[in-house]
This record gives structure tokens, C-alpha cells and sequence, in this order.
């Protein structure tokens, strides 16, 4: 009888090892060794928020020390620019930087410059070049006039966790806190609160080392022409140090979800800007078929006066594993569009706190749009527009998406002030932004289909006197780039004033000067 039983047992522990061992095995195969569904495994625990950097750019691969040259690769967020570079230097100090200008200079070599690099146009690299992560130069300091100096190279995390520790929060930042200042500046980036504009607006001055190796400052009355043609100025100037920006108070919000037609989207977000305990506002398109565009889900959030305050998390890894099954759902099919949607209605909800600090609401769980498709990619175009024409600008939207059968993942909507200080400003009157987000196919098809959609688009932007945001992959042409933005001829027109050996380069600038 004891026999029987051992051998039973032994049979049993035989099976459950051999089917153990064949479902890890199976589990590494299909899943952990793809690195594109590897989250499935990784994601399901919680990952402490070490990290200050994040990204959706491939990572570096190597890093070269002075005068020792190692010729690499780099790419953003969008992963259709690699460039072959010279050599990738992540410097720490200005003595670093004006030493790799002056080698630029002896050499003739070409200077580009990066962040966090999530500008898609081509703007980060250029061929051949010695290039600039400026990632490492990220001190900051808080001062006793309530502003905060910030090194270029800081994200907007790190200053979220400074500015924590005296109550104070961002003024103008993007809806997630991984970009650097630097970059946001580059691309004179806005944010989602109703009562500030575009970043220039939040700017009291910044440090520039330009052409000559020389540190300047820059502001609205020390070299205001460089302060204007920089902010906005896709970083073809030199070489951004330092920030000095204003802050304000990291306020209690009360956070509601409504959803509304998109024919009463736009009245409703002017109706709530009137009040005066919003301070911020911003809405989702539904995108399936049977929804297309019809219907915004609108998030807005009331200054609340609490004792004591609530709590930042600026972590951004809110449900992370959850959030990647929904969205990575949505891309696949119609029906995952659908299941998204339900999901952001019903259960959207009940994840968010009703209560939140001002710092926390900017920090958007980001790793969510983590991709590493071998086939696809998703990348972002922004079209700003003037109120009085969202009606007409809604209509063409829908026909070219569409006609062009461009797979539309999502369409997130702000308001946004005039800008009248930055040299080549989107934000030339009162406009709303769509920020829209697009899964196409990494091969020469997609690139066809995004060009073709883009073009019209930029055709019907021009006749609205809408704007395309320049930070995103430009599939337009010249001429239509030149219309829309009339000041970019003087951009670089001053681009050749003060760098007149055009050390200062990338692909963007190369293509559309």
C-alpha cells in the first residue's frame, strides 16, 4: 500500500515539475523573450518609481570620453530617425560642453543636441555629428523667491520632487513628467492648465553656450532677441544650461470625469474655463467605429482647500500592468478600441483619486505607451486651431483620417492661450490643440500613408490659420512649413547670426532651412 503511494505521489510530482517546467519554458519563449510582450510577465508586480528618467527612445548604446570618439546610433521616441552619429557625450559640466564645441569647431564637425528625446521630426541628430545627451546635466536649486534654477539636462519628475519639499508645483509643463526642460523648451511646450500659455510664459531667463564656447544669459531684457528665437527654436542656437522658472502653489484638486457629445465638447470646456476654482482641463476622443470622435470624456480639476494637504505621487506607475492590457488591446482591433473606451468610462474612474495634488495630476502614467512593435510604431502630430474654426476643422479631420485609413489610437484635447513672445509660436490666438496619437506601419507604406494624410492636413490647417506642431515628424513639405509658420525665414536668419559656421545642427533644420 505505502508503495502504491510513493509511486503515485512520485507520478504526481513528476507531471506537476514536467508541466512546470514546460510552462516556464513556454512562457520565456512566447513571452519573456520577446522584448515587445515581455511587460505581460514584468508588469504584474510593482516596480519602486527609482527611475527620474524615462523614455520611449531606444537607450543608448555607448557613451564616448573626451578626445576617445566611439561611433554609434541613436533614435527617438518615434524610432524612424536612426542616426549614425560620430560619437554620443554625456557631459556634467559647462567646461565639458565648451570643450566638445571647441572640437566640433577645429574638426568641422557638426554639434546635435538631446533630451529625453521624444521630439519626432528629426531634431535630435544629425549624421556624423558629436552629440549631446544632456541627460547627466540635471542639477537643481530651489531659490527664496519661490523660483527654481534647473539645469537643462533635469526632468520634469526631478523638479516635480523638488519643488514637493516647499509646496510648490510647475507652471506649464506637458501632461507627463518625463521630458527634460531642456527639450520642453526647445519645443516651447504647454500644458494643460487654463490660466498659463505655451513655457515661455513660466521663463524669467536662461543660459545659452552658443557658437563661441561662451556662457549667456538670456531674457526678456538681457539678449531678448536670443530669449525669443530660442524658446520654440528647436535648439539650433547652442547649447541650453540653465532655467530659471517660475513655480506656484502645489494646490488640492477635486478631480471630475464627465463625457459629452463632441458637439458640446467645446462650450462645455469654455463654460468651466470661466469659473474661477478651475484651474485645469483636457478631454479624450472615443476612436472606434461605431464612436468616431463622437463622444470627448472631459477631466477637469477644482482647486479644493484640504488640512492637510494630499500627498504627491509623481511616480507615474498608477496600474500600470492594467493600463498596458487596455491600450495594447486598443491597437490590435476595433472591438480592443471599444474595450478601451468602456474601460475609461467604467473603470477609469474608480482607479483615479477623487482628491489630488496638483504635482500628481501631471504625472501621467507614461509607461503605459512603452512599445517595442517590430512591425509598427506609434508616433504623435498636434494640430493647434482657432475656436471659431473646430467645427470646420472636425469635419476635414474625420474625411482625411478616413480616406487615408490612418489608425487613429488617440485624441487628447487642451485649451491654449495666445503666445506672442516666442519668435515662432503655434499659439497665435485663442485655439485648442488635438494632440493625436497613430499606430503606422515602420516601411516605406507608412511613411507614404503619413505623408499623403499629412499634407492635406497641412493644406487644410493653412486655409484655417491652424498650426502643426513642429516638434512632430514632419511628413509636410517646405512650402507648406513656410506658409504655416511665416517667422521661421527669420529663425534661421538669426540661426546664422550668432552660428554662422552652423555648428549647431540636425536633420530638421538640415531639410527645412
Amino acid at each position: 500500500m505505502r508503495k502504491k503511494l510513493s509511486r503515485k505521489l512520485l507520478r504526481r510530482a513528476i507531471i506537476v515539475a514536467a508541466v512546470s517546467v514546460s510552462s516556464a519554458l513556454t512562457l520565456k519563449l512566447m513571452i519573456w523573450d520577446s522584448p515587445n510582450d515581455r511587460w505581460l510577465i514584468q508588469d504584474l508586480y510593482y516596480r519602486p518609481p527609482l527611475a527620474t528618467k524615462l523614455t520611449l527612445a531606444p537607450p543608448i548604446s555607448a557613451v564616448s570620453t573626451t578626445p576617445k570618439l566611439t561611433a554609434t546610433a541613436i533614435n527617438d521616441a518615434s524610432k524612424l530617425n536612426n542616426t549614425q552619429v560620430a560619437a554620443i557625450f554625456q557631459p556634467t559640466s559647462i567646461a565639458e560642453i565648451q570643450t566638445i564645441i571647441q572640437t566640433a569647431k577645429q574638426h568641422r564637425q557638426k554639434i546635435s543636441i538631446s533630451g529625453a528625446r521624444h521630439s519626432m521630426g528629426g531634431q535630435i541628430a544629425y549624421p556624423d555629428s558629436l552629440h549631446l545627451d544632456m541627460s547627466k546635466f540635471d542639477q537643481i536649486q530651489y531659490n527664496s523667491d519661490q523660483t527654481i534654477t534647473v539645469q537643462s539636462g533635469a526632468t520634469w519628475k526631478q523638479v516635480q520632487l523638488e519643488l514637493g519639499k516647499y509646496g510648490r508645483a510647475v507652471r506649464v509643463m506637458q501632461d507627463s513628467n518625463i521630458f527634460t526642460i531642456g527639450g520642453s523648451l526647445a519645443v516651447n511646450a504647454h500644458g494643460k492648465d487654463s490660466r498659463f500659455g505655451s513655457l515661455i510664459e513660466s521663463v524669467n531667463y536662461f543660459k545659452l553656450i552658443n557658437a563661441e564656447g561662451q556662457e549667456i544669459t538670456c531674457s526678456r531684457t538681457e539678449n531678448p532677441e536670443l530669449f525669443r528665437a530660442v524658446i520654440g527654436g528647436m535648439g539650433i542656437f547652442g547649447v541650453l544650461t540653465e532655467v530659471n522658472l517660475k513655480t506656484t502653489e502645489n494646490t488640492t484638486y477635486a478631480y471630475t470625469v464627465i463625457h459629452k457629445p463632441q458637439s458640446e465638447m467645446i462650450s462645455f470646456m469654455e463654460s468651466q474655463i470661466q469659473r474661477p476654482t478651475l484651474e485645469m482641463i483636457e478631454a479624450q476622443m472615443s476612436v472606434d467605429q461605431s464612436n468616431y470622435l463622437n463622444e470627448a470624456q472631459i477631466y477637469y480639476f477644482d482647486r479644493i482647500d484640504t488640512d492637510p494637504k494630499i500627498l504627491d505621487d509623481v511616480s507615474g506607475e498608477n496600474s500600470i500592468w492594467l493600463r498596458k492590457l487596455v491600450y495594447r488591446t486598443s491597437r490590435q482591433s476595433n472591438w480592443g478600441k471599444q474595450f478601451r473606451w468602456a474601460m475609461q468610462k467604467q473603470i477609469g474612474p474608480l482607479l483615479d483619486p477623487s482628491k489630488i495634488s496638483r504635482n500628481s495630476s501631471m504625472a501621467a502614467p507614461f509607461r503605459t505607451l512603452e512599445l517595442d512593435a517590430p512591425e509598427t510604431t506609434d508616433i504623435l502630430q498636434e494640430y493647434f486651431v482657432p475656436i471659431d474654426k473646430i467645427d470646420e476643422f472636425w469635419s476635414i479631420y474625420k474625411t482625411l483620417l478616413l480616406k487615408h485609413q490612418v489608425q487613429l489610437i488617440n485624441v487628447t484635447v487642451r485649451r491654449v492661450k495666445p503666445d506672442r513672445e516666442a519668435l515662432v509660436s503655434y499659439a497665435t490666438d485663442e485655439m485648442y490643440a488635438f494632440v493625436s496619437y497613430y499606430k503606422i506601419p515602420k516601411d516605406e507604406s507608412g511613411y507614404h500613408q503619413m505623408s499623403q494624410f499629412t499634407q492635406e492636413m497641412m493644406n487644410a490647417l493653412n486655409q484655417m490659420n491652424a498650426k502643426f506642431y513642429l516638434a512632430y515628424k514632419g511628413y509636410y513639405t517646405k512650402a507648406q512649413i513656410y506658409q504655416m509658420y511665416p517667422n521661421l525665414g527669420q529663425l534661421f536668419k538669426l540661426k546664422r547670426k550668432y552660428d554662422p559656421q552652423e555648428i549647431f545642427y540636425h536633420k530638421w533644420y538640415a531639410e527645412f532651412q
